[in-house]
């Protein structure tokens, strides 16, 4: 009697209180884990940003051959073909790197992220 007394009122404090503040814990962990994501998603964004500007000044040291370039003795519009062919691709090789590796489906991915949200969800 005593024993399913005590299972009873066990079985009622764990459906009213214990597996609600479990499930409450669980939703802040997962907050507290998305913030950390995000967080560390800005910092590298910050550090690429930094890495960019360093290759634009490297880019800088790669424009001084560029300018021979201008004084070789070929036809205006191939020097003009040619620049243009070298500056596309400083231009357009950085950025697609920044945006693949940048993409917040990507970190969510491999951070983890979207795996810990079906945990939730479930």
């Amino acid at each position: 009697m005593i024993n399913s007394l005590f299972q009873g009122i066990s079985g009622w404090f764990r459906s009213t209180y214990l597996e609600p503040s479990l499930k409450m814990l669980k939703l802040r962990a997962a907050i507290y884990y998305l913030q950390g994501v995000k967080g560390a998603h800005r910092i590298l964004i910050l550090v690429f940003l930094l890495v960019f500007m360093i290759t634009l000044i490297g880019a800088g040291l790669v424009v001084a051959p560029l300018a021979l370039l201008i004084f070789m003795p070929w036809d205006p519009p191939t020097k003009a073909i040619i620049g243009i062919i070298i500056g596309a691709v400083y231009l357009l090789v950085p950025t697609v790197a920044l945006v693949s590796l940048l993409s917040e489906k990507r970190w969510m991915r491999l951070t983890g992220a979207t795996d810990v949200l079906r945990k939730l969800a479930d």
